[in-house]
């Protein structure tokens, strides 16, 4: 008999958890026809079919794997294709969402057992008779997100930069692709709605016990001394050049103002350089954590 596992969902957005769920179906249930079921529905939910797909995609599904539906347990658009009499059905979610209808081995009203059951090995009826669900381990992902209702909460409040991250760890086809990653970010920000960004505090230096004068550009671009400063920067401008002679211009137009990382590497090195200059042989504090543009840079 075969068997046809389906995992149903919403998918506002589809996301890395998603596809952990669907790689862990492949392995739990070898040699299946395994496929993912979606809706175009936005009645409760803002993604529609198109931009699910998109994201499945780059989240690594492959497009013959992601289909539209109009009910996802029932999925007519798939099941149609199977014979029901040697076909096992088997629906699989989340550990998360056990509890959440619909639920396996419910009693109807007339006292008769109900079309879903819970999986079990030994369990052969097919899905003329019995659809059977199957509730595989919660994956985080992202920032510890479980769900794409962190996501939808989240994502107005984020800066570019954790958007940017956040993309890249969602979906791996945009690793290091600058503008795949500023074309996702425009897609979620007009699903998700995306507010003014607030201003950010200056850049810092600390004085680190263990690694000594460490720099921190503003927006979140991580911690650096000045010498992995000054080389991402020289590799990230060696890219911004290459992008200018493939004519690659949205990729220059990411770089230079939607990441930021660039204007906040160069600010950092020059505050730090108009820092080094005011503070002369003075030293910080171990531990010390100084705004630069500070007028007071005192001895501890």
């Amino acid at each position: 008999m075969k068997k046809l596992v389906i995992i149903p969902g919403g998918f506002h957005p589809f996301h890395a958890g998603h596809k952990a769920l669907y790689d862990a179906a492949v392995e739990a249930f070898p040699n299946s026809e395994i496929y993912i079921a979606a809706t175009a529905d936005t009645s409760t939910r803002p993604f529609p079919f198109a931009v699910k797909e998109k994201l499945a995609r780059l989240a690594g599904i492959p497009p013959h794997r992601f289909i539209q539906v109009k009910s996802p347990f029932q999925a007519m658009e798939i099941t149609q294709h199977f014979d029901p009499d040697n076909t096992q059905l088997i629906f699989v979610r989340s550990e998360k969402d056990r509890g959440i209808k619909p639920m396996p081995d419910q009693i109807k009203k007339d006292g008769t057992p109900g079309y879903l059951k819970s999986f079990k090995r030994n369990q052969r009826e097919p899905m003329s008779k019995s659809g059977y669900m199957a509730y595989l381990p919660v994956v985080t992902f992202g920032p510890g997100m479980t769900s794409g209702t962190e996501i939808r909460n989240k994502w107005p409040e984020m800066s570019l930069r954790q958007k940017a991250d956040l993309v890249q760890q969602l979906y791996p086809a945009t690793d290091n692709n600058e503008r795949l990653i500023g074309n996702v970010m425009a897609m979620l920000d007009t699903v998700m709605g995306a507010q003014e960004q607030k201003p950010v505090d200056e850049a810092t230096v600390v004085n680190d016990p263990e690694a000594g004068l460490q720099i921190r550009p503003t927006g979140g671009f991580g911690t650096w001394d000045e010498k992995s400063l000054v080389s991402s920067l020289a590799r990230q401008l060696s890219e911004l050049a290459e992008k200018i002679r493939n004519r690659d211009y949205r990729g220059v137009e990411w770089l230079l103002y939607n990441s930021g990382a660039i204007k906040a590497k160069v600010e950092a090195l020059a505050r730090l350089q108009d820092f080094q200059a005011k503070q002369g042989r003075r030293r910080i504090g171990k531990g010390r954590e100084i705004d630069i543009g500070e007028s007071d840079y005192l001895d501890e």
